[in-house]
């Protein structure tokens, strides 16, 4: 992954043609021969449109030329500069998505405008998110914390503006991912529907016999245990030989994302497809299909609804942002009460302890404790125990979600949890004895008896790890990790015109 790069002639993400398109809403809905409030609900659909696609390239590419208007393909000069004009101060657009937002939340935006439209709801969760994560990389990549407070106290209003809305959690935690109609569920916020006569998918498909490239040991450790403590609290040499031993007492999340029994390259996986790390990811079905409706195993006929938007993820951005907030600002504003609004309401719905916060530090029960593996993996020490155990959280509630933990790990600067050397963890799958499976097993995989970031591949073991990645270390990341180049196709359109694009700063001395 952190091999060396080059630019790229192409890139899709590097586009303004939805920039053009909200600043045609902004600039038509005046326009409208309707009343005021039917106006100003579209003035802020487009405001808000406009801050969503900005927000998007300005976390892929840093400075972005801003256009608040609608370009005009001509020859006068005029119109050419605006086209073809250099790009803007990453901040500067920043401030800009924040008056977008403002706009649009400030009552304009309907509060409901019917089913899979977007409302104020949906305006405010996806502020609460993208400004969560804006503020964030201000505050660790760019190390800016005005600009850090700024983003994240509009993303504090913007999630209180949704936990006040008419949404609770759903009872059932598999019910989110595994419903063909989520209409009524009361937690989502906006989901994307499928159906047999309009568009289907395969993530169910996906789930039950297509190869899986696997979850990491770091990701399936990360779940707790039933009792509210890391695996490795109190017990830093902590292994389970088998799957019953991994699986037991613990998080009950874990098992509803992943199937409780061990799934490798070569062994006897029917009616599932094999797990590269023997881990065998099950959160987008139900089991119980495979013989009430088999047909839901076909590739590209899957009918359930997928969750966009639901208060679950809000309730995490909220305690994250208070967090932090307090860590700029030194204000009180993270305490025993918003844990108990947010993170302890998804714990209570699967019967896990609350998260307690005893002088700045967690606790579970009235024990102050620090996992382990937050020292092991951070020798730096930079991530305090209670906000390690808030990212914990959020890693275990959305796994598998949206993509939000690749942008996580980029907006905490946390790229190297990736990286062979810095977690090996994140190279290995689950333990387990070769004698358990197949033969055919010891031809399909390596085992590795040594959990170390240079251990070697060895393929005499009969008990061990499996290295799901068998090839070359990951070096560190770079700057350059962190943000993308602009194509060299959009450079050289703009020098054919006689205009200058600048290269992203980061990726300057690259040819």
């Amino acid at each position: 992954m952190y091999k060396r790069q080059i630019i790229p002639e192409t890139d899709g993400g590097w586009g303004f043609t939805n920039i053009r398109k909200a600043n045609y809403v902004i600039a038509s809905a005046p326009r409208l021969n309707e009343p005021e409030a039917t106006i100003n609900h579209w003035l802020g659909i487009g405001h808000f449109l406009r801050g969503y696609f900005y927000s998007s390239l300005t976390f892929q590419y840093g400075d972005v030329p801003w256009f608040d208007r609608v370009m005009q393909q001509s020859d006068e000069k005029e119109d050419m500069d605006y086209l073809y004009k250099d790009r803007d101060p990453r901040n500067f657009v920043v401030e800009k998505n924040i008056e977008d937002f403002k706009f649009a939340l400030n009552n304009t935006v309907r509060v409901n405008d019917g089913k899979l439209q977007i409302n104020r709801y949906v305006v405010a969760a996806l502020v609460s998110r993208l400004m969560l994560r804006e503020g964030t990389f201000q505050k660790y990549y760019l190390q800016n914390p005005e600009m850090a407070e700024k983003c994240l106290e509009l993303a504090k209003t913007a999630s209180e503006i949704v936990m006040a809305g008419p949404y609770q959690l759903a009872p059932n935690y598999k019910s989110l991912f595994t419903s063909d109609d989520l209409s009524d569920n009361p937690e989502i916020i906006m989901y994307r529907e499928y159906s047999d006569k309009t568009v289907k998918h395969y993530m169910v498909n996906q789930c039950y016999d297509i190869e899986q490239n696997g979850a990491s040991k770091s990701l399936l450790e990360s779940f707790l245990r039933s009792d509210g403590f890391p695996v490795y609290y109190n017990n830093e040499y902590w292994f389970a030989p088998t799957a019953t031993d991994f699986f037991t007492n613990r998080d009950p999340r874990l098992s509803y994302n992943f199937r409780p029994k061990y799934y490798p390259v070569g062994g006897s996986n029917a009616p599932y497809g094999y797990s590269r790390s023997g881990y065998s990811l099950r959160k987008f079905t139900d089991d119980e299909w495979e013989t009430s409706n088999p047909n839901l195993k076909n590739r590209g006929q899957n009918i359930t609804d997928a969750p966009c938007l639901r208060l679950g993820e809000v309730l995490l951005n909220y305690a994250e942002i208070c967090y932090e907030l307090e860590a700029i600002t030194g204000k009180d504003l993270f305490n025993q009460e918003v844990l108990n609004s947010t993170i302890n309401k998804l714990r209570a719905r699967v019967n896990m302890p609350n998260l307690e916060e005893i002088g700045g530090a967690p606790a579970i029960n009235g024990v102050v404790y620090d996992d382990p593996a937050r020292t092991k993996w951070e020798p730096a020490n930079d991530v305090p125990s209670m906000l390690w155990e808030i990212r914990r959280e959020r890693r275990v509630e959305l796994c598998y979600e949206n993509g939000l933990r690749s942008a996580d790990l980029k907006r905490w600067k946390k790229l190297d949890y990736l990286c062979n050397q810095h977690n090996p963890d994140y190279r290995y799958g689950a333990y387990i004895v070769l004698d358990d499976f197949p033969s055919a097993v010891k031809d399909g995989i390596v085992l590795t008896g040594v959990i170390s970031p240079d251990a070697q591949q060895d393929a005499s073991l009969s008990e061990g790890y499996i290295l799901r990645n068998t090839g070359t270390a990951r070096n560190l990341p770079q700057p350059k990790n962190y943000v993308k180049p602009v194509p060299n196709s959009q450079i050289s359109l703009y020098k054919s015109y006689g205009y200058t694009l600048s290269q992203t700063k980061e990726w300057q001395s690259e040819n």
